[in-house]
């Protein structure tokens, strides 16, 4: 944008040094130190030139021709102006969608460090309830195993029971005893 100045500035300065060489006016064009001040020197050099008598057609249609040029090259500058500004606005969409997608990137990040987070939870609770199950197992089988004894036991003191249970029927001699019972009974009833 600058360097566009800068190059119609210089471009008008060496116009302004032919058109007064053609003139006969001396001023020294490297003063203009930018394109307005060009503009209105020849702006100028056009009305003084056209309230002295002289032929100046063909000043006049190169002047004309430079204020085309000058048109030309300000349109030039409004096309560059808005080529920027739509550059500028397609920049700044961009940097939104990079900001977006920036966000739903560190989103995402966030939600699968949540999901990594509850996955080790439930990685530590499976392995801690497969510890006290395992613990739960051996409790089972040492009450298992209590209980087995106990059921010997049990059985033990039964057969036990049951052998003192025959001695002392052995030894009261009972089975003597119901026999006769039973035999006075049934003879006296035939």
């Amino acid at each position: 944008m600058v360097i566009k100045k800068i190059e119609t500035r210089d471009y008008l300065r060496t116009f302004i040094t032919r058109a007064n060489k053609e003139a006969g006016v001396t001023y020294n064009a490297s003063k203009l130190n930018s394109k307005e001040e060009c503009e209105e020197y020849l702006l100028n050099l056009i009305k003084n030139l056209r309230h002295k008598k002289q032929d100046n057609k063909a000043y006049i249609k190169e002047i004309d021709s430079l204020k085309e040029e000058i048109e030309i090259l300000n349109k030039n500058l409004a096309v560059a102006n808005r080529e920027k500004a739509n550059l500028k606005d397609k920049f700044e969409k961009l940097e939104a969608e990079r900001i977006f997608y920036i966000t739903q990137a560190k989103e995402a990040g966030e939600k699968r460090e949540e999901v990594e987070k509850e996955k080790e939870y439930y990685r530590n609770h499976a392995l801690s309830w497969n510890e006290s199950c395992h613990q739960e197992i051996a409790k089972n089988k040492i009450i298992s195993d209590f209980n087995i004894f106990l059921s010997f036991v049990i059985v033990l003191e039964a057969l036990s029971i049951s052998m003192l249970i025959w001695k002392w029927w052995n030894e009261t001699k009972i089975w003597d005893t119901i026999q006769a019972w039973f035999n006075e009974h049934t003879l006296a009833k035939r």
